[in-house]
């Protein structure tokens, strides 16, 4: 193996959409930490925001900068330690790390939900948000090596699954939590999918290797190729909803009985939450997992009475939905590198970010790769 360098490059953030390199000292490791060699990142939405520097993830009148970004992190553990970790972690072993940090004695923590920890002593809790000012400053996946706390989950994945696979792990979770454990998805159920982004697209998969019946799945005209791509991962109908008749695809699909789960995964948009309340069954459940981020004119509250509709809103993952998504992907049931648009050096994090905004169409990007390295991989 070869050996540790001294120091890691990281890309620092210092303000919206300013950053640099920078270089930082290894961590000498206390017990139960290690040193991870980072080899991708997945980038996802709120990424953007970060970089835009529009989330309110800190406390007023904190500081958010200078940190180091990436909360998707895949990579070889390259040193532990003093004795073992409690999940039994090795040197070598490639892993993905869950974002988010917890003390691990409060209620949130004991239920799986670290997302909500309440003991950890800084906000936020989570990779790729902690300011490099909180030693030993390595705490985003930007960066050649990731300090990983003693408290943090990792989840492993055998020698042979690519990296750059191991990355949609993430979207997947939250596609878990929100397709299949909060709704109750299971063999049988019928399930719409509204939206068909990289998040939509791994519902699919997770309704799929839940067992759903029938799945549905919705997207706009220039998302043709998303469409097809939801066929491959198990969806039995897709909709093109500026071309076609969502009610009428879902009258004829579920033989006019509704879909059991609708979930709402479209971002900004709300047309899609009131279709939820229109195609899904009397009794059945809607999940909105898609930031509005703006209210709901004339919304029909009534509708939620009259067809006894449960209305949930859901976002991040359980610890428990991290793990089975680990399971699926190193299963390599469904093929998951179909996702996979882009591969970028860090040096081309900018371009990214306008990819994932949608400034670059004609590039249709879905799942996008950022690597610790200086140029395209």
């Amino acid at each position: 193996m070869a050996s540790t360098p001294s120091r890691a490059t990281a890309l620092v953030q210092t303000g919206p959409r300013e950053v640099h390199f920078e270089q930082f000292p290894l961590p000498v490791l206390e017990p139960g930490a290690a040193l991870l060699r980072v080899e991708a990142n997945g980038l996802c939405a709120s990424d953007i925001d970060s970089w835009e520097v529009k989330h309110s993830a800190y406390e007023p009148g904190v500081s958010p900068f200078p940190r180091i970004n990436g909360h998707e992190i895949v990579g070889i553990v390259e040193d532990v330690g003093v004795g073992a970790r409690s999940d039994g972690v090795r040197v070598g072993d490639r892993v993905a790390v869950n974002p988010f940090l917890g003390c691990g004695r409060c209620d949130a923590c004991r239920e799986g939900a670290i997302i909500r920890c309440a003991g950890w002593p800084f906000r936020p809790n989570a990779y790729g948000y902690i300011p490099t000012r909180h030693a030993p400053a390595l705490w985003g996946g930007y960066s050649t090596h990731v300090y990983i706390h003693p408290n943090a989950i990792l989840h492993p994945f055998p020698e042979s699954t690519d990296p750059w696979d191991a990355t949609l792990w993430n979207p997947l979770a939250a596609a878990i939590d929100w397709a299949v454990t909060t709704p109750g998805t299971t063999i049988g159920t019928r399930i719409a999918i509204l939206g068909c982004g990289q998040r939509g697209l791994a519902a699919v998969v997770a309704a799929k290797a839940a067992g759903a019946d029938t799945i549905l799945a919705t997207g706009l005209s220039r998302d043709r190729h998303k469409l097809d791509l939801a066929k491959e991962f198990g969806a039995d109908v897709v909709v093109d909803v500026e071309t076609e008749d969502l009610r009428d695809a879902a009258h004829l699909t579920t033989g006019g009985r509704g879909f059991d789960v609708v979930l709402d995964t479209s971002p900004h948009a709300t047309g899609p939450l009131l279709d939820a309340l229109d195609i899904v069954r009397t009794g059945g459940t809607v999940v909105s997992a898609g930031l509005k981020t703006r209210p709901i004119e004339n919304f029909p509250i009534d509708l939620l009475t009259l067809k006894n509709i449960r209305l949930i809103g859901c976002g991040g993952s359980s610890v428990q939905s991290y793990q089975q998504a680990a399971g699926i992907v190193a299963s390599g049931r469904f093929p998951l590198s179909r996702m996979r648009t882009h591969v970028l050096g860090f040096d081309r994090l900018e371009y990214g970010i306008e990819l994932l905004r949608g400034d670059h169409p004609e590039e249709r990007p879905i799942n996008i790769v950022i690597t610790p390295t200086m140029s395209d991989a």
